[in-house]
């Protein structure tokens, strides 16, 4: 069978930057792969020229970039996000009694492609498909904890923090305290900075390593009060961390049966 010794090895290198979960620069991944450092730096010039991956101004080092994030949702738009979620959200929105939406990143817009609604007369309801701008609410600080802080940086000069509240941060830099609040602790949180009067917990989704979607609760501040926000991120975390787990599983199932039909073809 033929092989092309260049594609293979930027395959490699792709999967050894989305399977570390951390920066890596040139010299880390050419020890590992045992790739020349030349090899590795134009493979990596190419896939930042397609944005598969990013490259950390500040470290010079690679992480993966939003063509890849795209690229994963791609792969589960077609309903195993959807079915593989569905009964974690339905457990939330029994913990929390607020409603649980799941959503996914689509530039410039996050998507909301399922909801689970609380059963209490007074909630938040978004239909299925609808969508909000990615610089709303706290899907957007999860989203772009992703990014390297000279990125998101250099992209909010560009489009700026809209105020949409009297609680909206609108300073650059404090924004990116927020965020870098996210990437530490595991969750994001919007008190009213989006809309007045409706606040918000949400979590990043993974199939590995590769971010394929949020889930997010919402709920007024009578509701979600000060006192039972902790909880709630607490569940929202744990729901997240659990369907992560299922996706990946579901992943490996997937890979493990194509590989058995490859060594087992029909006579």
């Amino acid at each position: 069978m033929y092989s092309a010794p260049i594609l293979k090895k930027s395959l490699e290198v792709l999967k050894f930057i989305v399977n570390s979960g951390t920066p890596l620069g040139v010299t880390d991944i050419s020890k590992k792969l045992a790739i020349s450092k030349s090899t590795v730096y134009g493979i990596l010039s190419a896939l930042r020229e397609e944005r598969f991956i990013e490259k950390d101004k500040q470290t010079k080092k690679y992480v993966i970039g939003p063509e890849l994030h795209e690229l994963s949702r791609m792969v589960f738009k077609g309903g195993e996000l959807i079915s593989v979620a569905k009964p974690f959200l339905e457990k939330l929105v029994a913990q929390a009694d607020e409603t649980a939406f799941l959503c996914v990143r689509e530039d410039p817009l996050v998507k909301v492609i399922d909801a689970v609604e609380t059963r209490k007369a007074f909630r938040i309801s978004l239909p299925v498909g609808a969508t909000f701008p990615f610089t709303a609410s706290a899907t957007y600080k999860a989203f772009l904890s992703l990014m390297d802080n000279m990125s998101i940086r250099d992209s909010l000069k560009e489009k700026g923090l809209p105020r949409y509240t009297e609680n909206s941060i609108t300073d650059i830099e404090d924004f990116l305290k927020e965020v870098d609040k996210v990437r530490a602790n595991g969750y994001s949180v919007d008190l009213e900075e989006y809309l007045k009067g409706i606040r918000a917990v949400a979590a990043l989704i993974y199939a590995g390593n590769t971010p394929v979607g949020a889930i997010c609760v919402l709920g007024f501040p009578t509701s979600m009060s000060d006192d039972k926000i902790p909880s709630i991120i607490q569940q929202v975390k744990e729901t997240a961390h659990q369907i992560s787990i299922r996706l990946s599983r579901f992943n490996a199932d997937v890979q493990s049966n194509g590989s058995r039909e490859k060594r087992c073809p029909e006579l």
